[in-house]
């Protein structure tokens, strides 16, 4: 592995597989996750987002160094990442919703998950037709995604709602962390950071005028709850058509150009190629443990 600060973003770490969680992605079992820091620990330096950013800023990466972030806030990564992690004496980050942090709104793309493993996959097909949704020739993911509006999420909602009993919706809060179990991490010093309201793409251009509301709205629950401002404003999802510059300009009109914007992007964080304002991280593969140094070594 060259030299760079390699961060690997993931979601959860739990044994369980959720109906909500399978369409989302990114999440591995505690034994698996572990393993991968063994083998990480033999071809770079673990070290927290906290000296892994102080040394990414003042230039003086010389080694390989490795750090883990979790977005979304789901229990697990208390429950499981945490514990593991202080094996190896190193804190990671946890990127946080508000709304389902306090149990206001379920993460739509969860909800979508629950309805393509039931009977209401046909019915969300036939209800996108008037968003043009072409079906058999178009993944429903992908299309609400590039096609994003409160519309959309409304027909979400209704059939979520009809299919999804009121129990069952209160229940699957538990698959992400309450503020007080993010207090927990904060106390054990990880970084906790900003991933705006609701998880909506609020880099599309078609709702990037909600994009500093979503993450004002995030920044003031975590300050009411937890008695922190953040320094780290994720971008939800992984998009290549972002404008970094246009969202640099909205945080700056509203007194937030300080904050550190945070992406995807599978880039490793070099030094000497900083952009301003801006670092990135690197989705942790679904590969065997021992595949991932050399699968970061062509990053």
């Amino acid at each position: 592995m060259k030299k760079g600060w390699y961060i690997l973003n993931y979601h959860d770490i739990s044994w369980e597989e959720s109906i909500w969680m399978r369409g989302i992605g990114g999440t591995f079992a505690p034994d698996i996750f572990q393993e991968q820091l063994e083998i990480l620990s033999k071809s770079a330096r673990p070290v927290s987002i906290e000296e892994g950013f102080k040394r990414f800023l003042d230039t003086d990466i010389d080694e390989p160094l490795v750090s883990f972030w979790f977005d979304d806030g789901f229990r697990g990564v208390r429950k499981y990442a945490m514990p593991i992690m202080k094996e190896y004496s190193i804190e990671g980050a946890v990127s946080i919703n508000s709304r389902f942090a306090l149990r206001e709104e379920m993460f739509w793309r969860a909800k979508l998950s629950f309805l393509a493993h039931s009977d209401a996959s046909r019915l969300l097909r036939s209800r996108l037709k008037k968003f043009a949704f072409r079906t058999g020739r178009e993944y429903i993911k992908a299309f609400t995604l590039d096609h994003f509006s409160r519309d959309i999420v409304e027909i979400i909602d209704e059939l979520y709602e009809e299919f999804c009993p009121e129990h069952s919706r209160e229940d699957a809060f538990r698959i992400f962390d309450t503020f007080e179990g993010i207090g927990t991490l904060l106390e054990n010093g990880w970084e906790i950071c900003n991933h705006s309201s609701a998880h909506y793409p609020i880099s599309e251009e078609s709702y990037i005028h909600r994009f500093t509301d979503e993450f004002i709205e995030c920044e003031e629950a975590i300050e009411r709850e937890l008695g922190i401002s953040t320094r780290f404003w994720v971008l939800p999802f992984d998009r290549k058509s972002v404008d970094i510059a246009q969202m640099r300009k909205l945080m700056d009109e509203k007194g937030y150009g300080e904050r550190t914007l945070v992406m995807v992007g599978n880039r490793v964080n070099i030094a000497q190629e900083k952009l301003s304002g801006t670092i990135f991280r690197i989705e942790a593969p679904s590969l065997p443990a021992k595949d991932y140094p050399g699968h970061l070594s062509c990053i």
